[in-house]
């Protein structure tokens, strides 16, 4: 039997060095349900779509692939614009999205698996750290979205609560140019701010390093501090402007398990001896697994018998172990704080203890930022 499912992600555009990443977890995980297909009794078929970073085009293509393709699931969007493109279209055609990206959370929809890390379990770690190593006066500087402004508001409840400050608050149009991002850098530098915190996207967040770089400051001193940045950006970003900037995300490459030296053998593999898997490769690849094994025990393939099969699923991944709440249809996330070397690695600097429930809601969050460290690495 074959299951088509979507791969929906910008190939081009403005998210294009972010999205390949996400399309190659897919891949790399459908490879291997693929060679156990007699044992399972299917094959995924993967159907790609490219919407060059348009959310008119998201929207179209998901009613493309669900009603052309028929396909069984969707993986895709990354901008949570693009994903309310798509949502309308999920909705009305009752199918599935599995989407693995980092957002701002208060959503919910029924057909909708939530794979990104939520705000309670990113911004409160990545803010801890930043306090307890560079001080609390805070810059927001971000990509003119809606999960930059969104996520923003939420670091100001917390530097409020936590008597940190906001030196600046800015955002970017997409495709902005190096110097661009100089005048409120070179202001920055002489401002004696501690850190940046960065929701700079895509593309743009390569540039925004090298802008940062060519203005004279120091990432070891006072680091881009983001809520973004995984290794697929980085590795675009010149070696001269890596060094010392932090990110956070319940996955790096670089992260010690057998679990992810297996992960890491698999991936480079498939694309390349020197390739970094990111965040967003572990969680389509983690998801796409958990969506087979769903599927292995769903009464039918139907998107009831589906999403059925879903809810509550445990899996382990390379961070660990996952877990799918049934209530809010978001998964556990273990955080890791991760700093940039110049080799284009994050050194895990930091882990959570154990995986952080999702809130999406904060509805029972502590908003007071601590600088005392829960685990190190």
């Amino acid at each position: 039997m074959i299951v088509k499912i979507g791969v929906l992600f910008s190939q081009s555009g403005p998210m294009s060095v972010t999205e390949q990443a996400h399309i190659q977890g897919v891949l790399l995980a459908c490879a291997e349900i693929n060679e156990q297909a007699e044992e399972d009794g299917f094959t995924f078929e993967p159907v790609i779509l490219n919407p060059d970073g348009n959310d008119q085009d998201y929207a179209r293509l998901a009613t493309e692939l669900m009603l052309e393709h028929r396909v069984a699931a969707i993986f895709g969007c990354c901008l949570s614009s693009s994903r309310k493109a798509v949502l309308p279209v999920i909705d009305r055609f009752n199918g599935i999205l599995l989407y693995p990206s980092v957002y701002e959370g208060f959503e919910f929809s029924p057909n909708v698996i939530y794979g990104g890390a939520v705000p309670n379990q990113v911004v409160l770690p990545l803010l801890e750290y930043i306090f307890k190593n560079h001080g609390k006066r805070i810059a927001l500087v971000g990509s003119d979205t809606l999960y930059a402004r969104e996520v923003n508001r939420i670091v100001k409840e917390f530097l409020t609560e936590s008597g940190g400050s906001v030196v600046c608050e800015r955002y970017f149009p997409f495709d902005a140019e190096i110097e661009d991002f100089q005048p409120v850098l070179c202001m920055l530098k002489e401002s004696g701010v501690d850190a940046i915190i960065s929701t700079v996207v895509g593309n743009d967040s390569v540039v925004f390093y090298e802008s940062f770089h060519s203005v004279g400051i120091d990432g070891r001193q006072v680091p881009i501090a983001s809520l973004t940045t995984t290794e697929s950006e980085l590795a675009q970003v010149s070696e001269k402007a890596r060094a010392g900037h932090v990110s956070v995300a319940p996955y790096f490459s670089s992260i010690e398990s057998a679990e992810n030296r297996m992960f890491l053998k698999a991936y480079r593999s498939r694309f390349g001896k020197d390739a970094q898997p990111s965040v967003y490769s572990e969680i389509c690849y983690v998801q796409v697994h958990m969506l087979a094994k769903a599927i292995r025990r769903a009464s039918d393939l139907s998107t009831e018998g589906i999403l059925t099969a879903l809810s509550g699923s445990v899996l382990n991944s390379p961070s660990g172990d996952k877990y799918l709440d049934p209530m809010t249809q978001h998964f556990s996330h273990k955080p890791q704080i991760g700093v940039a070397s110049e080799s284009g690695v994050f050194d895990v600097v930091w882990s959570g203890k154990s995986p952080v429930a999702p809130d999406p809601y904060l509805v029972s969050y502590d908003r007071t930022v601590s600088t005392t460290s829960e685990s190190d690495a």
